[in-house]
């Protein structure tokens, strides 16, 4: 009878334990993603991310694609002539991250003044160009290189890296003259809250999505190994019961 009581009140213990898992779950997520909101604004980010003054904001794996390569064309926008210079866009390549990476050359050289050209307007209608800006997305590449969790259950966070690369040359329009012709590349990584996760990554492209470094065989036999610990615990509470 004593037997029976010790490992009841075990059991007992033991599921309530479990019941409150999830709830110091959310709140070291909440705490978490309070810090790595702070965090995420140290140091040099992407252009287009908020001041550390403005409200945080959750940043979808496109969002942050479409940032980063706002950073790259204000960058290469140094050997430009002033605005408001005229500016004809030629792509290099034809990929859906080229079209994104138009987008921002438009959004950031428009937005400092520029008379932006785009590839497929007829030259017969147009002014005439100071400088001609070539570009071509070589590499986006996007990881979740590390999960978190609560005890070993309760999946907490996920790590997340992204780069983008891009090749640029700007030659002057009437002589042709090469002003500029590089490979520039920018990165950016966070701690995304687990219960984020869904908003974060994107199906709308191939670059904007990826496995987590739990996919695979490796997580499914970390579930495997967690579900037959407790399996065995129950096991050996009701055959101790059983005695």
């Amino acid at each position: 009878m004593q037997r029976f009581f010790i490992n009841f009140l075990a059991l007992g213990l033991g599921m309530a334990l479990l019941m409150t898992l999830p709830s110091l779950a959310k709140a070291i997520d909440n705490a978490n993603e309070d810090v790595n909101a702070e965090e995420a604004f140290l140091g040099e980010g992407p252009r287009s991310l908020p001041a550390s003054s403005e409200p945080d904001t959750v940043r979808t794996n496109v969002w942050l694609v479409e940032a980063l390569m706002a950073e790259i064309v204000h960058s290469t926008s140094r050997v430009l002539p002033p605005a408001p210079a005229a500016i004809q866009l030629e792509s290099l390549t034809n990929k859906p991250e080229d079209g994104l990476f138009q987008d921002a050359v438009v959004r950031v050289l428009g937005g400092m003044g520029y008379d932006i050209y785009l590839p497929d307007e007829d030259p017969a209608r147009q002014a005439a160009v100071d400088c001609i800006y070539s570009f071509s997305v070589q590499a986006v590449q996007l990881s979740y290189p590390e999960v978190g969790r609560t005890l070993g259950f309760w999946k907490n966070w996920i790590d997340r890296e992204l780069t983008v690369a891009s090749r640029v040359e700007v030659t002057v329009a009437n002589s042709g003259r090469l002003l500029m012709s590089e490979r520039v590349q920018r990165s950016f990584s966070d701690r995304v809250s687990a219960g984020h996760f869904e908003l974060v990554d994107s199906q709308m492209y191939n670059f904007t999505t990826a496995e987590t470094s739990e996919s695979g065989w490796k997580g499914r036999m970390e579930e495997i190994i967690v579900l037959g610990t407790l399996a065995g615990l129950v096991a050996v509470y009701f055959s101790n019961t059983g005695d």
